[in-house]
C-alpha cells in the first residue's frame, strides 16, 4: 500500500513542532505540540474511535513524501491505519456508511488517529507569524 496524504493546512503556520503531551480521558485525545520558541498548540481529537502511537521507524512507507519538513499534521486519503484494519473482517468502523476520517502526525514518535471530525486547534503561547 502506497499511502496518500495531504497537509492539513490549518497547522500549516507551525513549521515545526515537537509533542510534549498526549492524553486521552475516555473522551477526547488531546495532544499539546511546541513550536519554534513558546508557540504552542493544541489538537483536540472529541470522542475519537480510535489512535495509536509509533515509532518513526515502524511508518518508513510513510517517510518519502510525508516527513517533517512536508508538514508534520496529515490527512491519510489512503494506504495508511485505516485500510490496514479495513482488511480485517471483524473491524466494524471500516464498513461503516460514516467512515472515520484519519490524521498521522509525525515525529520521532508518530501518532494515527481515526476521529469523526477534523481536530479543534488551540493556539496557546507566542504567535510564530509575529516574529
Amino acid at each position: 500500500m502506497t499511502p496518500k496524504c495531504k497537509p492539513f493546512e490549518p497547522v500549516a503556520r507551525y513549521k515545526k513542532v515537537a509533542m510534549r503531551t498526549l492524553h486521552y480521558d475516555g473522551q477526547s485525545l488531546v495532544i499539546e505540540l511546541q513550536g519554534d520558541g513558546f508557540a504552542f498548540v493544541r489538537l483536540i481529537f472529541a470522542q475519537p474511535q480510535g489512535f495509536r502511537v509509533l515509532d518513526e521507524q515502524d511508518l518508513c512507507e510513510f517517510w518519502d513524501d510525508y516527513h517533517e519538513r512536508n508538514g508534520w499534521l496529515y490527512e491519510v486519503m489512503q494506504g495508511g491505519w485505516l485500510e490496514l484494519e479495513s482488511q480485517r473482517q471483524t473491524f466494524v468502523s471500516g464498513s461503516m456508511p460514516r467512515r472515520p476520517i484519519e490524521y498521522l502526525l509525525v515525529g520521532d514518535k508518530c501518532v494515527s488517529i481515526f476521529a469523526r471530525k477534523p481536530p479543534e486547534i488551540e493556539h496557546l503561547g507566542t504567535n510564530p507569524l509575529e516574529r
